[in-house]
């Protein structure tokens, strides 16, 4: 029985190109799939995100369509951290704001 290829073995040659090691493509990968959990927007169409919920193999996908590239188009680190807890930061205080309301009546 023949197994059917993962994404990741179909475009390796393509993600290895990106990169100039495979251990920074893996480091890449990671760290965008990191972003992809935290609540990065992703730059796929919604029919190519439903099918995985694999993070890893989404980001890579990513990679792949081009529409990412390592080292300029991928999140600031610094930037997408401050806007992820100015984003917990907001929806916590819009928790309390709720909670407070709820009191009152």
């Amino acid at each position: 029985m023949e197994r059917g290829f993962t994404m990741a073995e179909k475009d390796i040659d393509k993600l290895l190109s990106l990169t100039d090691s495979k251990y920074r493509l893996s480091v890449v990968t990671a760290k965008r799939a990191l972003q992809l959990r935290s609540g990065a927007p992703s730059v796929l169409p919604v029919e190519q995100r439903v099918r995985t919920r694999n993070l890893v193999t989404q980001a890579m996908r990513e990679l792949a369509t081009g529409k990412l590239t390592v080292g300029t188009e991928l999140m600031d680190e610094g930037r997408f951290h401050q806007d992820y807890v100015r984003q917990k930061q907001a929806q916590l205080q819009a928790q309390l704001n709720a909670e407070r309301e709820r009191e009152r009546d």
